[in-house]
């Protein structure tokens, strides 16, 4: 028996049962039923439950629980019999109120003995908001979730990997971009040292940069570097790396996201070896410097997996001659050279070698190969070491390329498409050298080229432009073809810069140096442009050919960087560097027109307590409203510079007297003195301001700077808010 069946069921066989049981259940606050169990109907009913279901007192009672109860009558008459045998006295169920508002109520029912029937009492609980709420908490948790799960399918589909290095500089979290980036499984990817996956060349370059990153020196990288594989390969990589904190602003490690630029830098490092042997090409650079540069190039683009020989026939193709190899191919290199001299057939072979790739191993399991060629060379290697034989333009033998996995790893299909570029590319700089088919070599190296290339006849007109140039420039074959290279012209040179030109490429045979030119729809470009003289045997100027390379992108990026190098990162002042070159300047002027300047040393008042309060983000753009105000005051030939912290440093020019200064350093406090409001806070603040004169007080730069630094603590220590002449501080 339950404890209200048997705590009804005690005050029914005490003493005023009726009057206590009726007084408990007609002023409880609670809602209450007394319920025939088998007929549903509704015996009693407290004033509380009248209120609640909307019914008067005496309409409640005789009605059946069913009626406003939303199951079926034989759902509900089940429910009660469970309640009579105390199977259950729990139960949820949906009520419609006499209004028809339909309420989620909470049941608890159980049986008590009212004379000699047995009957249902019954506590039913409103909790429609309860249920409400917790359907709002479900379908929060449920968004969450849904967000969780959106979040990971982003991380894990993204086409970059994005990481999460600890303040011990070791992974806590990657994406399975990262995994499959690196060859790792995931699982072991987490806790390990984010710079054990740098390459060692640049190992502790990284491990210097995450540092200064986790330090606080400096805020983001966004750099390229090399990084290795779990199998040992290695790629480029964009990393973008910031640091990133938790919901308190407590910096938490940093958060990387890393691009795989490995085809881009591969192309690239393709094109700007190609282009530096078209360039040495151009400037008939010695044949044995351009192999030499070859091979330090292919060794280069593959991090020194791959290692090259070129060897060459003399013109009479009857003996073999070292071009150029890397040091691994040496021993190998002079074995073959030795036995092509004491065994003609073997070089005979050689020379009749088709033009593609041949294992070694292929060619010593050849009847006519002289064992003592490959002796110096492990039997392994020679399944990833190639052959391949260099040919003319008219298929004239002129020399063996040796490709070598250093690694004993067969090529990449990228590596193989470099093989067929470098062999034609040899028998091109060959073929040049040898003065062997010039035609074709000007023909392949004309239309392959990536720069932009015009020639020209003596009088300068263009009689042939590469589809580079075509390209580059905008112009149509037809609008080139017939004028002369003024129609480039950018207007940012002087005359005296083509004169200087042409009397360098007449008097030397080349001009070579940065130009503006204008392209057909009037953008300028920045060049690197090479003028070279072709003249005959009798040294008369035949055509004029003209190499140009787009440098537009280094130039903007040299801009950038020379911009952040004089500049104050936070409120984009002059900083310290180019403060101290316009002082020199100041001083020239000064001592040419017989003028005075001052130096003005501004510290402000009051910064470290907005800094403590605040923060230092409210601090930080405190001090740019502060940088733009007194920019606002000075002239424009006129600097302020930020020095760091808190104190700027300004530089008032042409003067006529030191005096002239005063009224601009009044404004200056007052403006600083002005409330200044940050994110809805007004801060206050003042400026001690410190002044030196050129040429009054010294005229050296560095004692300037120094007395007016002197000067500003004396304006302190008089109470602050307020200016001080450094000839003034000589008297105090």
């Amino acid at each position: 028996m339950s404890l209200f069946s048997t705590f009804f069921d005690t005050l029914f066989l005490s003493d005023n049962t009726y009057n206590a049981l009726y007084r408990f259940f007609d002023d409880s606050s609670s809602v209450m039923l007394l319920i025939d169990p088998h007929s549903g109907e509704i015996i009693n009913a407290n004033k509380a439950a009248a209120q609640f279901y909307g019914y008067p007192l005496d309409h409640l009672v005789g009605m059946s629980v069913a009626s406003f109860n939303t199951l079926p009558p034989n759902e509900v008459h089940q429910e009660r019999q469970r309640a009579l045998m105390e199977e259950r006295n729990y139960f949820t169920f949906q009520h419609k109120l006499a209004n028809n508002e339909i309420k989620d109520v909470e049941v608890y029912s159980t049986p008590i003995t009212l004379g000699k029937k047995r009957v249902l009492f019954s506590i039913i609980h409103d909790i429609t908001m309860r249920k409400e709420t917790e359907k709002q908490l479900d379908a929060v948790n449920e968004n969450l979730a849904k967000q969780e799960i959106l979040f990971k399918q982003i991380m894990d589909t993204s086409s970059v990997a994005i990481f999460l290095v600890n303040l011990e500089g070791y992974i806590i979290h990657a994406n399975r971009r990262m995994a499959e980036m690196f060859l790792y499984p995931l699982e072991e990817l987490i806790g390990k040292e984010y710079v054990e996956l740098i390459h060692p060349s640049e190992k502790e370059i990284g491990r210097t940069k995450m540092l200064s990153l986790l330090g606080s020196s400096i805020s983001s990288v966004d750099l390229e570097r090399i990084y290795c594989r779990k199998d040992g390969t290695s790629f480029w990589g964009n990393l973008e790396g910031k640091r990133f904190y938790d919901d308190k602003g407590r910096e938490l490690g940093l958060v990387g996201v890393l691009a795989d630029i490995d085809e881009r830098k591969y192309i690239q490092e393709c094109e700007q070896h190609h282009k530096q042997i078209l360039q040495m090409m151009v400037n008939t650079s010695p044949l044995s410097t351009i192999l030499h540069v070859m091979i330090g190039g292919i060794e280069s683009i593959h991090y020194r997996r791959i290692g090259c020989s070129i060897l060459l026939f003399d013109e009479t193709i009857t003996k073999l001659t070292l071009g150029a190899t890397s040091k691994e191919l040496q021993d190998l290199s002079m074995a073959l050279i030795k036995t092509s001299q004491n065994n003609t057939p073997f070089l005979n072979h050689l020379m009749q070698l088709q033009s593609e790739p041949i294992l070694l191993s292929d060619i010593k399991n050849q009847h006519w190969c002289a064992d003592e060629a490959f002796q110096c060379f492990l039997s392994d290697a020679t399944q990833t070491c190639w052959i391949n034989p260099i040919f003319s333009a008219l298929k004239k033998p002129l020399g063996l390329l040796i490709i070598c996995s250093l690694q004993q790893q067969n090529l990449t299909p990228r590596e193989i498409k470099l093989v067929e570029d470098e062999v034609q590319f040899i028998a091109l700089v060959i073929d040049k050298s040898t003065s062997d088919s010039k035609v074709q070599l000007a023909a392949n190296v004309f239309t392959h080229a990536k720069e932009g290339i015009i020639i020209t006849d003596p009088q300068g007109t263009i009689i042939e432009a590469n589809e580079a140039f075509i390209r580059n420039s905008g112009f149509e074959a037809s609008e080139i073809i017939g004028h002369n290279p003024r129609i480039l012209k950018s207007g940012r040179h002087e005359n005296s810069f083509y004169t200087q030109m042409w009397h360098s490429i007449f008097t030397k045979g080349n001009w070579q140096g940065e130009i503006w030119n204008r392209r057909k729809d009037g953008s300028l470009t920045a060049e690197m442009l090479n003028i070279s003289a072709v003249k005959d045997s009798e040294g008369e100027v035949q055509h004029f050919v003209a190499l140009f390379t787009d440098i537009s992108t280094i130039k903007e990026h040299e801009k950038a960087l020379e911009h952040l190098a004089q500049h104050d990162v936070l409120t984009s002042l002059p900083n310290r560097i180019l403060f101290w070159d316009r002082l020199h300047q100041a001083i020239a002027e000064a001592q040419r027109y017989h003028t005075y300047f001052a130096v003005v040393y501004i510290d402000l008042d009051g910064f470290k307590g907005v800094n403590d309060t605040y923060g230092h983000s409210i601090g930080d753009e405190l001090l740019i409203i502060v940088a733009e105000r007194i920019t606002k005051l000075i002239r424009q030939n006129e600097t302020i510079a930020r020095l760091g912290g808190d104190e700027f440093v300004a530089l008032l020019t042409h003067l006529k007297e030191p005096k002239e200064c005063e009224a601009i350093l009044v404004r200056i406090l007052e403006t600083i003195q002005e409330v200044i409001v940050v994110n809805g806070i007004d801060l206050y603040i003042s400026a001690s301001l410190g002044v030196s004169f050129y040429p009054c007080d010294t005229l050296e730069a560095d004692e300037l700077i120094l007395q007016a630094d002197k000067a500003m603590y004396s304006a302190k220590q008089l109470g602050k808010n307020n200016y001080k002449f450094f000839n003034e501080t000589k008297t105090d």
